[in-house]
């Protein structure tokens, strides 16, 4: 018995508006889909944004994705992949699920964060998990100045080499800590 082909990806070029977009990944998701896979992201914003529900799988994003990648999911079982480099605001407002960047990404990623597990594979910009109370944020090769400015909780975790000036500005709480050969290996990074 041969195993059934996935499904076809979502060509984000075809339909244009992330209104449409992420309309059709939560239809897939409630057709029972483990793995959501969008083509030709190309700066479009708001992916994956708002997402809510219980459902299981990966949406893994092909390209350079826009600003507020997956700002405000609310999903726990989901774990959202950029597979290229993603703008300012990526996991703003995260209260559940799990978001890893594998490419540089842009200013304030993890803004207000408030729960669920950002990894960030590339370069950070400037004011990372910023406001941020709750949740794990993870910057893995550099931060940019002013990482975990405002912090009122959550777990923040820093390269221990290459990070801008003023990490923790204005913090009044949470957790900054360096990420250490143990969270490498729990998270499958290096």
């Amino acid at each position: 018995m041969t195993e059934p082909e996935p499904p076809p990806s979502i060509a984000v070029p075809e339909l244009r508006d992330y209104h449409q977009i992420n309309a059709e990944i939560v239809r897939r998701l409630n057709r029972g889909e483990t793995h959501v896979r969008l083509e030709g992201v190309e700066r479009q914003r708001l992916l994956v944004a708002g997402l809510s529900g219980p459902w299981e799988a990966t949406v893994e994003l092909i390209g350079d994705a826009g600003p507020e990648l997956a700002a405000g999911m609310d999903a726990p079982g989901i774990v959202v992949v950029c597979r290229g480099s993603s703008a300012d605001g990526a996991g703003s407002g995260l209260k559940a699920g799990s978001l890893f960047l594998h490419g540089p990404t842009g200013t304030a990623v993890g803004y207000a964060q408030a729960g669920g597990l950002i990894v960030a594979l590339g370069s950070v910009g400037p004011r990372a998990g910023l406001r941020m109370s709750g949740g794990e944020l993870v910057l893995s090769t550099s931060a940019g100045p002013l990482a975990g400015e405002g912090q009122t909780g959550g777990r923040l975790y820093l390269p221990t080499t290459d990070v801008g000036p003023h990490a923790g500005w204005n913090a009044r709480g949470g957790v900054r800590s360096t990420v250490d050969a143990a969270l490498r290996a729990r998270l499958r990074f290096s």
